[in-house]
């Protein structure tokens, strides 16, 4: 980790037009990516059976997870490696017709 930056710092860094670096902004997206990759897994476990009680606890406490990881802790710049396979595992989205 050659950073100090959380993921929404870089981030936000960026759209303010500071100097990030790239593997630094690719790091945070990737940490983006995973984070919702997970929280969509939990939220379909909730979804498909909205009465257990569990699934809904750990979407919650997923949720509380991921704003603090993104929010408090630093860009893990060894996730740089990982952004390409994770925009290709992403499902395309159904458009309407």
């Amino acid at each position: 980790m050659d950073t100090d930056l959380t993921p929404r710092q870089a981030v936000h860094a960026y759209l303010g037009g500071e100097p990030v670096p790239p593997h630094v902004l690719r790091a945070a997206v990737a940490q983006y990516v995973t984070g919702y990759e997970t929280l969509v897994d939990l939220a379909m476990d909730v979804t498909g059976d909205p009465c257990d009680i569990s699934a809904g606890n750990d979407l919650a406490a997923e949720l509380l997870m991921q704003q603090t990881m993104l929010e408090e802790f630093y860009t893990l710049t060894s996730a740089a490696t990982a952004l390409p396979d994770l925009v290709r595992s992403r499902q395309p989205r159904r458009t309407r017709a």
